[in-house]
């Protein structure tokens, strides 16, 4: 007798939706991480953008004094 054609292409849609699966995860991960990298990024600059009003300050009053 011949093979039974329930199987027919089931393995075929089974690699697929596994692949597709894989390919969301990386996907959903890399974003994450690219979000991450932005907020690092944006809290290393507001860092920044508040250590320079105090260093501006100081120069104005340096030169307020004399």
């Amino acid at each position: 007798m011949g093979k039974p054609m329930y199987n027919f292409g089931k393995n075929a849609k089974e690699k697929a939706r596994q692949l597709k699966q894989t390919e969301k995860t990386q996907k959903r991960l890399a974003a994450k991480k690219q979000k991450a990298d932005l907020a690092n990024i944006s809290d290393k600059e507001s860092e920044i953008a508040e250590s320079r009003p105090e260093q501006n300050i100081a120069k104005d009053a340096g030169g307020a004094h004399t």
